[in-house]
């Protein structure tokens, strides 16, 4: 069995000769030959053992060919990489390899391959290298492709000046045309070849004797322009060679105990703060916070002084401002709150109750992080508790109150303190969690965050309601293949344990496979939701069981698997926001791979089968023959390099073409007929990019149809080409 995720499928069939008349599947129980005793073919292999490299038709050494057959059953050569079945037309075994099968889901060590003496073999690694020492080339796995970025060895967005930027000097970050001319320094610090010209900057705040004062709750606009780094922190930003730090004096006027909170909010650069009680002495340190990621983008550093101030006087309270670089503004939020003392309940053992419908305020602002969960968060955490004494059914919702970070909910059993209490999670904007009907007792909710805030937690109970039948896998309903199936999600739980999505509803259904089938699984999903389509073993037991795993945030989620074994199988969807989804299994027959080694014109179009199949090829070497509506603009005629293929349609149908883990940027256009390479079809063209590649799903009229595989922006690679050919 493979697992194939999302990122999981970048290989292609180099150097393998298609199969020829191969019909069926490899199965798991082999007759013996009625050839040869205990089944054994020519050379000492093949039927049940090893493909052999013997002479097939016309004399050529063909390593596809084993032993001899009269069933696929009587074929399997013990690597899982090949698809393996009896050449009727031959009489003889043939595995067919099939690099596919072989992909360890990493992009970037290169395509592994499938070979017919040895199984899968490691591909080498993807070499970005354009041999310009101005460019710095890396492979990108994230986008699974090339980048290439100007060589900036410090770091400061301004590439060399050697290479046609402007960093006059590449090896200091403060140090760039994109700087300021600082005053006084002796530096040309913007590479102007001028040094402290008349219109230098001095910098403003930079130390503690010349701090920005703020004396009042407001918001004010700050900027490290032109400062240097001058004072150190219990936290900072990600990179210190770029920090760049000014000062305030907080001026909190005499009056009863008070909180500080001071929020700092940058967009594109990291941020840091921290706050003291005498300038220049770091062991005053009140308190300090680095960046975290905003939810609305940008970053947001916060933190709070608890119950501080003189009732005889005012109290001045330095404030450290960091920033990763010196050229983005910075908005700095100073509030004065009731005073509070630092939340205590932090722990299993110091959780305090939480009541139905009772709303309470969880900060976590300061916390410190004391359990483990399966949902991300980057606070500490605290605790509550509830005592159920009848079944009951229960939800918790979770929002920020400033919106600087999403809430964390986790939901913990009685025992609460290691990560296998946990009985399930949520992060989002809102979070929440739905439990049906559990038993009386005791149970926790552990409450953080993306970023410190403050979390507004409502635990409701209701009367137990029964579950719907695609609840969980024990009661899966069939899933009709081929076509939609709507997937309400709202009021169902996470039942399936899964590392595909933590903390998501989850609906189940069952899928029974006759034989042995190539499936495409494909899940719609709502706008700003996070969530996945599984297809897993029919226990449902997690990864070790998930033989598709397509998770993301877009809105079209992915995932193959060739080769099914005939069986029972469960497919899963998963919504954080428990917000509804479309799922669509895709199931045919399994095929052997066909490789397409020229298909480069008109005249030597590869006929693809009216009940579809799997095509893998290489543009490298081909031509650029044909242009298409979505390519990008300004290219030289033809594009990309291209091949070509044709369907023939009788009746109306359903054509979903898909090039999930092809190894360059593609494009895939479809065009109608009857002469080639006919007029693209409305909506007929998409370029792929990232690890999902070109997708096309459309309903197609009797006629004769080009499809054409090329690359976007004269992209070429290696790439594989599933169709599915279903009734509208």
């Amino acid at each position: 069995m493979h697992r194939w995720g999302v990122a999981g499928l970048v290989g292609l069939l180099f150097g393998a000769v298609a199969a020829l008349g191969a019909s069926g599947g490899c199965g798991s129980s082999n007759p013996p030959s009625p050839f040869l005793v205990g089944g054994g073919g020519e050379g000492g292999s093949g039927g049940q053992g090893g493909a052999t490299t013997t002479t097939g038709q016309g004399g050529s050494i063909d390593p596809t060919l084993g032993g001899p057959c009269t069933q696929d059953d009587q074929c399997d050569d013990g690597f899982d990489c090949t698809f393996d079945a009896c050449d009727l037309e031959l009489l003889r075994c043939r595995f067919t390899p099939d690099d596919s099968q072989c992909q360890n889901g990493i992009y970037c060590d290169g395509l592994e391959v499938c070979d017919n003496q040895l199984g899968c073999i490691l591909g080498e690694p993807i070499t970005c290298s354009d041999g310009n020492a101005c460019s710095i080339d890396t492979c990108d796995e994230a986008t699974q492709s090339c980048l290439e970025e100007p060589r900036d060895v410090d770091g400061d967005g301004d590439p060399d000046d050697k290479c046609g930027g402007g960093d006059c000097d590449d090896l200091d970050p403060n140090i760039s045309s994109l700087q300021p001319e600082i005053c006084g320094n002796g530096l040309d610090d913007d590479c102007d070849l001028q040094f402290d010209e008349v219109t230098c900057t001095n910098p403003a705040n930079d130390t503690c004797l010349d701090p920005f004062e703020i004396t009042q709750p407001g918001t004010y606009p700050l900027s490290t322009v032109a400062a240097a780094s001058h004072y150190g922190a219990s936290c900072g930003v990600s990179d210190p060679m770029l920090s760049r730090d000014i000062v305030a004096a907080l001026t909190l006027p005499a009056g009863p105990l008070r909180d500080i909170q001071i929020t700092a909010r940058t967009v594109d650069v990291d941020v840091a703060t921290s706050l003291l009680t005498q300038c220049g002495q770091a062991a005053s340190e009140v308190g300090c916070s680095p960046g975290y990621a905003h939810p609305d983008g940008g970053r947001v550093a916060k933190l709070r002084a608890r119950g501080v101030g003189d009732a005889g006087q005012a109290t001045v309270f330095p404030l450290y401002l960091f920033t990763e670089g010196g050229t983005s503004p910075v908005s700095l939020r100073y509030e004065e709150l009731p005073a509070s003392t630092k939340p205590t309940h932090e722990t299993c053992g110091t959780a305090i109750p939480i009541l139905d419908n009772v709303p309470v305020v969880a900060s976590v602002v300061d916390a410190v992080s004391d359990l483990g969960s399966a949902c991300d968060l980057a606070t500490g955490e605290l605790v509550y508790s509830f005592t159920l004494t009848q079944n009951q059914d229960v939800e918790l919702f979770g929002s920020s109150v400033d919106g600087d970070g999403n809430p964390v909910l986790s939901l913990r059993d009685s025992n609460c303190a290691m990560p296998a209490d946990e009985i399930t999670c949520n992060a989002g904007r809102p979070a929440t969690i739905f439990r049906r009907d559990l038993p009386p007792g005791t149970y926790y909710v552990a409450v953080g965050a993306t970023a410190p805030t403050d979390v507004t937690v409502t635990l409701q109970l209701s009367p137990p309601t029964a579950p719907p039948a695609d609840e969980d896998c024990a009661t899966a309903p069939a899933l009709t293949v081929n076509t939609g199936v709507d997937v309400v999600l709202a009021q169902h739980q996470d039942d399936v344990p899964s590392t595909c999505v933590s903390g998501a509803a989850d609906a189940v259904y069952d899928l029974t496979l006759a034989q042995a089938s190539d499936i495409l699984l494909i899940g719609d999903k709502s706008a700003n939701d996070t969530a996945s389509v599984v297809l897993s073993q029919p226990t449902c037991g997690g990864d070790a069981d998930e033989l598709i795993c397509a998770a993301g945030t877009g809105n079209r989620l992915r995932g193959r698997y060739r080769n099914l074994p005939a069986g029972n199988y469960k497919v899963v969807a998963e919504s954080v926001q428990a917000q509804p989804m479309r799922i669509t299994a895709l199931v045919r027959p399994a095929v052997p791979p066909t490789l397409v080694p020229f298909a480069n014109t008109c005249g030597e179009v590869q006929v693809i089968s009216p009940s579809g199949g799997f095509f893998q090829g290489n543009t490298v070497n081909a031509q650029p023959d044909f242009e298409h509506g979505c390519d990008q603009g300004g290219l030289p005629p033809g594009g990309g390099p291209d091949q070509i293929l044709s369907l023939t349609l009788t009746q109306p149908k359903r054509v979903v073409l898909d090039m999930l883990g092809s190894a360059y940027t593609t494009l895939l256009a479809v065009k109608e007929g009857p002469n080639c390479p006919g007029m693209e079809v409305p909506f007929g063209c998409a370029a792929g990019f990232g690890a999902q590649r070109s997708f096309l799903d459309l309903e197609l009229q009797p006629n004769t149809y080009f499809i054409v595989v090329d690359g976007y922006a004269g992209n070429a690679g290696p790439w594989f080409l599933d169709v599915h050919v279903v009734d509208p």
